[in-house]
């Protein structure tokens, strides 16, 4: 099997995407601890503020594909830099709603423009790193782009709250899109130029032909990838959608305060705390997976603690248990996502990685696209404590999928062996 040539070794290109992408992390965080109060106060209904909130991972469904094509023929480098320049037009029209009017309008196409950038971000970040792996250290490779995923958000989290509660939106929204050119600048100057693309070995000594999407369904390891598109789409559902669409809502109603800050930059500090748990805990999660015999051990407790999460958010009437109930949802959720790529980089060949990547993030995002819309009409008609504790029951019905992957992991690899 012959790979295009690295001018880099693993380790450190795997380092170089991962802050590309932990910058464009950045941008997309932002608008999460200001968009919900903030469109409220612009006389927003609910709904349209979730569907606002769900218009960059609608788009994402549609590019999606294609960025996974475009990665799988030109490699990462082209990807990443015109999704993170792509991302800071769609930031800019955040801006825009606040100074000409039309709001609504401005904010969801700065929205549906910011999801075509971060399709290309995310697939080709994800699949990159697949291409630099191998099977001894997927797990640390995929992990630390997760990671970057999961600090660039919080990152995004507390800046936006904190500049928009100190100064004001509109200059959280001018930071987001400056960060995020920068982003692109950087992900043209430290990004190697490689493609995930991989030969696979013919007699012939001709490539083989690139498969459509299509035919991912009629591949003998698709009860598999059609078992880790399902969890992908539950964890954006429950954390990336109805979590994070309604924590602001549940910190203000409380009127909780954290360091003197207002709702929005308590909810952001929340969110943070969230998601720095959830990078920390991925760090040990990735090196575990290169060391254990079944990635996906770890499946059933991550999505009992992240259950447990959403119980203790249901049923918080202090800070502290809103905390807790964040930090034990931020350390639970990576341990479903990263076991499910580490071994979607196992069993899917090197040359498909891009649109396996794609597929597996359309479901995600078809997750995250119904979550903020679900969970934001639900909690506004019958409260949040019945909302968290409806994600926590749906939570506990993936416990037999989760059993029936755990139990035929090994003849999905054993089939990756033969090939």
């Amino acid at each position: 099997m012959k790979t295009e040539t690295v001018p880099l070794d693993r380790a450190t290109a795997s380092r170089r995407v991962a802050w590309v992408t932990f910058i464009g992390g950045l941008g997309g965080g932002l608008v999460f601890p200001i968009l919900p109060a903030l469109g409220l106060q612009l006389g927003i209904a609910g709904a349209m503020i979730g569907f606002i909130l769900s218009a960059n991972r609608i788009t994402r469904l549609a590019f999606a594909p294609w960025a996974g094509r475009l990665v799988d023929r030109l490699g990462g480098k082209a990807p990443l830099s015109a999704g993170l320049f792509i991302e800071c037009l769609g930031i800019l029209g955040y801006e825009a709603a606040l100074l000409f009017g039309h709001a609504a309008w401005w904010f969801l196409g700065g929205r549906a423009i910011f999801g075509i950038g971060s399709a290309l971000l995310l697939v080709g970040a994800q699949a990159t790193v697949l291409g630099f792996s191998e099977a001894s250290d997927r797990g640390r490779h995929t992990a630390s782009v997760r990671i970057a995923m999961s600090m660039g958000l919080p990152g995004g989290l507390v800046l936006g709250g904190l500049i928009a509660d100190r100064l004001s939106d509109g200059a959280a929204f001018l930071t987001g899109a400056g960060l995020t050119a920068l982003g692109a600048v950087v992900a043209l100057w430290l990004v190697p130029g490689i493609s995930s693309r991989v030969t696979p070995p013919s007699h012939s000594g001709e490539t083989a032909p690139r498969p459509s999407f299509r035919e991912l369904l009629r591949l003998p390891e698709f009860p598999f990838l059609a078992a880790a598109w399902g969890f992908n789409m539950l964890v954006f559902l429950s954390v990336q959608g109805v979590l994070l669409a309604t924590l602001v809502l549940l910190v203000e109603r409380q009127g909780f305060h954290l360091l003197g800050l207002a709702g929005e930059g308590t909810a952001g500090l929340v969110m943070a705390a969230m998601m720095a748990s959830s990078s920390a805990l991925a760090f040990l999660i990735g090196r575990a997976l290169d060391r254990i015999d079944r990635r996906t051990v770890l499946l059933l407790p991550s999505i009992a603690g992240l259950a447990a999460g959403f119980v203790l958010l249901g049923l918080a009437h202090s800070l502290t248990m809103t905390l807790a109930g964040a930090v034990l949802a931020g350390i639970s959720f990576n341990g479903i996502t990263l076991p499910l790529l580490a071994l979607l980089g196992d069993i899917t060949r090197p040359e498909r990685y891009g649109r396996a990547v794609a597929t597996y993030q359309i479901f995600g995002d078809i997750g995250g696209s119904l979550g903020p819309i679900l969970g934001l009409e639900a909690g506004l008609h019958f409260g949040l404590t019945v909302t968290y504790l409806a994600v926590a029951g749906l939570l506990a019905l993936s416990v037999p999928p989760a059993l029936w992957v755990l139990r035929h992991e090994t003849a999905f690899r054993r089939t990756d062996q033969l090939q």
